[in-house]
């Protein structure tokens, strides 16, 4: 038997220059994508952090001078726009890192931890009042899925380590 790595073996990707140069091209493609979206990700986040701050200043004025007129539902929108804006530095940072490492399995758990951010989000500032138990249920369960598949994948890589 022969070892399928051997430079005699025509269906290596490592030995044929056709298939190198369309993976080549595939990670530029992806690289190119990649700085377009975290450019336009880094526009969002200043113009939005920006929202927040004057949200944020004309709340501590309120705040300061009035504080009967302030709701709590002014406290959860600031709190709300502060946590998205972490999650899409976060979401940046993982489009980055795919771009630097081309570690599409890396990207599957940064997913699934954005996403459990951004659920954790909805929870914090969520008007229980207004929504039933089994849909506040619904919630945790796919909170309580997000991370299961999280520690299996974890779990999964750090065997393959060892």
């Amino acid at each position: 038997m022969t070892n399928p790595s051997t430079p005699h073996n025509p269906h290596d990707p490592k030995h044929s220059p056709i298939l190198q140069r369309i993976i080549s091209s595939f990670q530029r493609t992806e690289t190119i994508i990649s700085i377009i979206l975290s450019t336009l990700i880094v526009v969002i986040v200043i113009t939005a952090l920006l929202r927040v701050v004057v949200n944020a200043y004309n709340l501590i004025l309120v705040d300061f001078f009035s504080p009967e007129k302030i709701e709590f539902e002014d406290y959860t929108g600031v709190f709300g726009k502060i946590m998205t804006l972490l999650i899409s530095l976060e979401f940046m940072n993982s489009i980055l890192r795919v771009v630097k490492t081309h570690d599409i399995k890396r990207l599957a758990t940064d997913v699934v931890l954005i996403a459990a951010l951004a659920l954790c989000r909805k929870l914090i500032i969520l008007d229980y009042h207004g929504y039933e138990a089994l849909h506040i249920f619904s919630f945790g369960f796919i909170l309580m899925s997000l991370a299961i598949f999280y520690f299996l994948v974890i779990g999964r890589r750090q065997r393959a380590r060892r």
